[in-house]
């Protein structure tokens, strides 16, 4: 249990010397400083812990003892209400606390939480926010984009001269900022990255009870999107790649073999970027990758392909070399050039509030992501049951995962066509 002394500094002075507190929290935890009250040495009782009845001490003595007596009552009240045992802690709580009882230092005054000051704290405690479901910290990207969304916010309000607090979050201000974000040319996808993050910093102020403007749950306030663009390499163009002598060019020999591990896994950069011998495993008589996925931290077992086999072999057993996923993207280009993929691609799509259209060459939009779509787009056209597929590729319902594999009406009544109904039916023999 904790106590607490009143000792002079010094014994021996003729002058007035300071009435030292010395708290024990423990036999290793203690405490001391200063109460700020002097007395002679004559004049204090060590017995009974205070001044003593002096004549010429008749107007201060009371007062002074009533002091020391209100800083122990204080000390003890404030240990027994801090909601901690451990006493480190206690500590230096204490000493903050004593310092402001005694005046040497002020009380801290809770900051006022604007709209601003709220959202630098959420993304300086982003660096340890954990995701619920997963576990796992926030990615350094994400952080980066909250902080962008915060940088735009402040451009916007300065360029249009929009206040920005959270009552001006309305829907007013949503055309707003979106028109100004359409004007820099945003994506209309980006844009929607923008909004959804807005939206989340109102909703966490809102839940910590800072926001009351419920304004952002309008169901016109909302986060634009549209179908984004991407590609998917057949069986036969990733042939093409596979196929290439890149052994003069041992970075994009690298990347391909990287690339087509993607294709035949359905797995991200992050996870096939990266893999060890040690994600080998044999169960069986049957071999297989064996991972935690990156993004979500589940396990995933993969089997592995001829064409992942082949890689592996030429590289006595082990996976290709891990590569920056910036220098993969590069190298995928040049890699589908050299593979003749020149199919020339209509992209149709929306920037700064106009529709643009734009016609490239496929190799030009080969990049990382373009292995796992590849995969689950092939392993579809192939009759793999969707249910396998997404089981690897982590798309929680049938219809998001259609909408994520690309595949033309052409390929898709080709695949129908091999369904049994579209099948002649085998005549019967006749018995007689």
């Amino acid at each position: 249990m904790a106590s607490v002394k009143f000792l002079l500094r010094n014994t021996t002075s003729k002058k007035p010397v300071s009435i030292n507190y010395y708290i024990n929290l423990s036999k290793t935890n203690r405490l001391r400083g200063s109460t700020n009250i002097k007395v002679l040495e004559g004049h204090w009782n060590s017995t009974k812990q205070e001044i003593r009845d002096i004549s010429e001490l008749s107007k201060t003595r009371d007062n002074l003892n009533r002091k020391l007596r209100k800083f122990k009552s204080f000390v003890l009240d404030q240990i027994s209400n801090y909601e901690t045992t451990d006493l480190d802690k206690i500590k230096e709580l204490l000493k903050n606390d004593i310092a402001i009882h005694l005046g040497k230092k002020k009380e801290e005054t809770e900051e006022e939480i604007t709209f601003y000051t709220f959202i630098d704290k959420f993304i300086k405690q982003s660096n340890n926010r954990v995701i619920e479901k997963t576990g796992r910290k926030l990615s350094y990207r994400t952080i980066q984009d909250y902080t962008r969304t915060l940088n735009l916010l402040k451009d916007f309000e300065k360029e249009r001269k929009y206040p920005i607090s959270f009552e001006t979050i309305n829907l007013d201000f949503y055309y707003e900022f979106k028109s100004y974000l359409e004007k820099l040319e945003f994506s209309i996808n980006t844009i929607g990255k923008f909004i959804k993050i807005l939206k989340v910093f109102m909703n966490t102020a809102t839940d910590m009870g800072y926001n009351t403007n419920l304004s952002f749950k309008n169901k016109h306030f909302i986060k634009p999107t549209t179908n984004s663009y991407h590609i998917y390499l057949n069986v036969k163009e990733l042939n093409e790649i596979i196929k290439l002598d890149l052994s003069k060019s041992p970075k994009l020999d690298n990347a391909r073999d990287l690339f087509i591990i993607g294709a035949y896994t359905g797995l991200r950069v992050s996870d096939f970027n990266g893999l060890t011998k040690e994600n080998i495993k044999v169960n069986q008589g049957k071999r297989f990758f064996q991972i935690i996925v990156n993004k979500t931290g589940k396990y995933l077992p993969i089997p592995l392909h001829q064409e992942v086999e082949k890689i592996l072999k030429k590289n006595n057993g082990n996976p290709p070399k891990k590569m920056l996923a910036q220098d993969i993207n590069d190298a995928l280009s040049k890699i589908g050039k050299e593979a003749k993929i020149k199919e020339v691609i209509t992209i149709n799509s929306i920037k700064g509030g106009k529709k643009l259209t734009v016609m490239k060459p496929k190799y030009e939009l080969i990049k990382n992501h373009t292995a796992r779509r590849s995969f689950c787009t092939n392993a579809y056209i192939a009759g793999m049951p969707t249910i396998d597929i997404m089981a690897i590729s982590g798309h929680s319902s049938e219809k998001t995962f259609l909408n994520y594999i690309k595949i033309t009406a052409d390929e898709r009544a080709l695949k129908i066509s091999e369904n049994p109904f579209f099948k002649p039916k085998s005549k019967l023999k006749k018995v007689e």
